[in-house]
């Protein structure tokens, strides 16, 4: 969304013209839609290979929230400063996107610097052109093409800007089906993940917090020497996967789950399988509906969260970063919650008492670098709390 972006690309057009390497330009961004990996990732790709084909100065995409009827931006390419997430009211009269979505047609502005109360992206842009996103089931957004130059839309370029949204439309509402499907199948498998949850009697907000806590400390890592693994996918993973690290609870009996006293060792033998019944119980579900990726991190976290640093916890023995990342997450913020919890059996701790107890217990239980960082900003802990109490 660089200023420069859209220079370089200015200078691309006057160059260029339509011809070979707007071809060539065309057929990738073809070949792209058709093997696209589909997630919220994809609309950048969208965008980027529509401003790769037209070599024009800048491009938006907005696709229509349901939820609220608003048009909201999902990518741009050339426009400086757009607000990440920026909304616009299908009911604002002055928005040329509301309109083409609204009456389902082009619009085309030659000169902005002679049209008044019409609303660009940018003060930048002296010419604009906007076109409808039709799928099957009507309207779903709208397509912004912008230019430092006025006069720039042509008939030759309106028609290749149409080609393209066209082009396209399958491959957004395939993007918004799967996004669907895909939030179908978590919230079926977070229910899954509540229902271990009411059967140990921590009904409260602990699966919300534990979720949070885990992007929360994820987030943290993006960009650190030694986290090459933690992207923006990662962090959003595991704030699902992490709702499955007790999952396994299900297949414990009540009379051990449920007993408000201390274990006997046998007891404990069968409370600690809990770690290799969440695998077994999420592995099930991959063999049999595919590798999602929520679901491999969830049998990461399933039997990884009470390893311990030194290597003596359970079930496996794993020590160090033999541990997957995910599950030496969880098993911090997940031992920071329960003590920091109040239970049949015990009263809640301070914070300042919970992180004394887990700092003593770094390099041993603990990932002595995901200690520092967790406890760096104990405000973030606190809103947590603030945000799912019990």
């Amino acid at each position: 969304m660089a200023y420069e972006a859209g220079m370089k690309s200015q200078q691309m057009r006057k160059e260029a013209g339509p011809g070979v390497d707007r071809l060539q330009a065309l057929q990738a961004f073809n070949a792209r839609l058709v093997c696209m990996t589909v997630n919220e990732s994809s609309y950048d790709e969208v965008v980027s290979g529509v401003w790769k084909v037209l070599g024009c100065d800048a491009c938006a995409l907005f696709l229509k929230d349901d939820t609220t009827g608003d048009l909201v931006l999902k990518g741009s390419v050339g426009y400086p400063d757009i607000a990440s997430g920026l909304r616009i009211s299908l009911a604002d009269t002055g928005s040329i996107h509301a309109q083409s979505f609204n009456e389902e047609y082009l619009i085309n502005v030659d000169d902005l610097d002679h049209q008044n109360g019409v609303k660009p992206l940018s003060s930048r842009i002296a010419a604009n052109l906007v076109l409808p996103i039709i799928s099957n089931r009507g309207p779903v957004g709208v397509f912004d093409f912008g230019s430092f130059d006025s006069g720039t839309f042509d008939a030759q370029e309106i028609g290749m800007c149409s080609m393209l949204v066209d082009q396209m439309s399958y491959s957004l509402e395939n993007i918004r089906l799967v996004g669907e499907l895909s939030q179908s199948r978590d919230a079926v498998i977070r229910g899954m993940a509540l229902l271990a949850e009411i059967r140990d009697t921590h009904i409260g907000g602990h699966l919300n917090r534990i979720c949070e806590l885990a992007e929360l400390l994820a987030g943290r890592l993006i960009s650190l020497p030694g986290y090459q693994e933690v992207t923006g996918d990662f962090v959003d993973t595991i704030a699902r996967a992490a709702a499955l690290h007790d999952v396994g609870k299900v297949g414990i009996p009540d009379s051990i789950l449920l007993k408000p006293g201390k274990l006997t060792e046998a007891e404990y033998e069968i409370m600690k399988s809990h770690t290799l019944v969440g695998a077994e119980l999420l592995e099930g579900l991959r063999k049999s509906f595919g590798d999602f990726t929520m679901i491999s991190m969830g049998v990461d976290v399933a039997i990884g969260h009470h390893e311990w640093w030194d290597g003596s916890g359970y079930p496996r023995g794993n020590k160090g970063r033999d541990i997957p990342l995910a599950a030496r997450i969880l098993g911090v913020c997940d031992v920071y919650d329960a003590l920091t919890s109040e239970r049949v059996y015990k009263k809640a701790w301070s914070h300042e008492e919970t992180e004394k107890t887990i700092r003593e217990a770094a390099g041993r239980q603990f990932d002595p670098d995901l200690v520092d960082i967790f406890f760096a900003k104990p405000e973030d802990l606190f809103a947590v709390r603030e945000k799912y109490p019990d």
